[in-house]
């Protein structure tokens, strides 16, 4: 028979979501934390879209695991398999069974290239590129560094997607690299969206849309890739299909639910697969003692890692309050836009469920690109990030 290892309080996932839940139990007094998490690296994945533009080197995305788990949290080596709700007990590939009496889900979300026929071999021999994958990056970087003419064909999809905004980043600091080298204009830049709109929030669209402008990009809303066939890119939207040739594709990865979601009964009908949860408590919605943050849950929008800030301090004050048959917390929503639209300078749209635009800084307007945001995202955010954010400090 297996034993179980039963804890207060069971986080799985050991990304920015899980770590900093558990540094924040911590802080709110939880003297018995338990973490699932198999990686032996941590990768800050804001600093991707750098690194694979060449403005910023690898090794700042990266650290060991073992140095980012909170003193006191016992930290189990191995992935999460199955997820028994009722009993609030996680089976794991090791054959282990730990439990909680309450669980924090943040397993993120998962990178599935089936959703984008193609693209798994375009990326393998090299015909197309992603800043999405940090093994990618130094391919990114040489293949962007080396464009001098030809179409260069940018892919953005629609939800769900982690950081949805970000994948506007490789698009503006490619043209700015390609202006600044004098190449820009032999070089034909198509933008393929799968959305309706560039964004929700109209002042932020404006903004995109001043920047595609200046950069001369030919925008292909509504359009998705049906299929990826060397250089050949099969495009379908409102004027039907067209085949394109692309001298350089960058993709954005396509992202799914974890299977672990679904399989487990966690999610619901309309969620697609994540975390059926309150969007407002993060409490699931027949499960009270398990709760939900970051992109596996089922959250709209609010898949960023300013965004999930906010839902761990949330549903960690949740859980104290739930137990103690308080009133719970509510989340407004809030989430954030880093935009590069250059090399150096930065728009930083906040905005919340309700699509208000957020101000978190007194300053008049922060979704206008300034280098001022471009310094905060590309050099401070990080430092807060390692030293403050997964310390459960902010």
């Amino acid at each position: 028979m297996t034993s179980e290892r039963v804890h207060d309080v069971l986080v799985v996932g050991g990304g920015n979501g899980g770590l900093s839940a558990a540094a924040h139990l911590l802080r709110k007094g939880c003297k018995d934390v338990g973490l699932i998490e198999p990686a032996e690296r941590h990768v800050y994945k804001p600093l991707q879209h750098y690194v694979g533009l060449g403005v910023a080197s690898a090794d700042e995305m990266v650290r060991p695991q073992a140095s980012l788990i909170p003193k006191g949290v016992e930290w189990h080596r191995t992935a999460a398999v199955s997820i028994d709700p009722v009993r609030r007990s996680v089976r794991c590939a090791d054959g282990s069974v730990v439990r909680g009496r309450d669980l924090v889900l943040a397993p993120g979300a998962t990178i599935d290239w089936s959703l984008l026929p193609g693209a798994e071999r375009a990326l393998a021999d090299g015909t197309a590129i992603t800043t999405w994958l940090d093994s990618e990056l130094d391919r990114a970087r040489s293949r962007i560094a080396a464009m001098t003419s030809g179409r260069a064909v940018f892919h953005v999809h629609a939800q769900p997607a982690s950081g949805l905004e970000t994948a506007f980043k490789p698009l503006f600091m490619a043209c700015d690299a390609w202006r600044k080298a004098g190449v820009l204009d032999r070089i034909d830049v198509v933008l393929v969206h799968e959305g309706g709109r560039l964004h929700q929030v109209e002042a932020i669209e404006q903004e995109i849309r001043r920047h595609l402008d200046g950069y001369g990009v030919d925008v292909r809303m509504g359009t998705r890739i049906q299929t990826i066939e060397g250089d050949a890119v099969s495009l379908v939207g409102p004027y039907g299909s067209v085949t394109e040739h692309a001298d350089l594709l960058v993709l954005h990865a396509p992202y799914a639910a974890p299977q672990l979601i679904a399989e487990s009964g966690l999610d619901a009908e309309g969620t697609g697969g994540f975390v059926a949860v309150d969007p407002e408590t993060l409490q699931h919605v027949a499960h009270p003692r398990i709760w939900a943050v970051g992109d596996a849950a089922d959250l709209g929008e609010a898949r960023t890692g300013g965004g999930l800030r906010k839902q761990v301090k949330i549903a960690v004050e949740n859980i104290r309050r739930a137990r103690g048959g308080e009133e719970l917390q509510r989340y407004d929503g809030y989430t954030v836009a880093p935009i590069a639209t250059s090399r150096r300078s930065l728009s930083f749209g906040e905005y919340d469920r309700e699509l208000r635009v957020r101000h978190s800084v007194p300053v008049p307007d922060q979704i206008r690109s300034s280098p001022v945001w471009f310094v905060l995202d590309r050099f401070g955010l990080p430092q807060v990030y390692w030293h403050r954010i997964l310390k459960g400090r902010l």
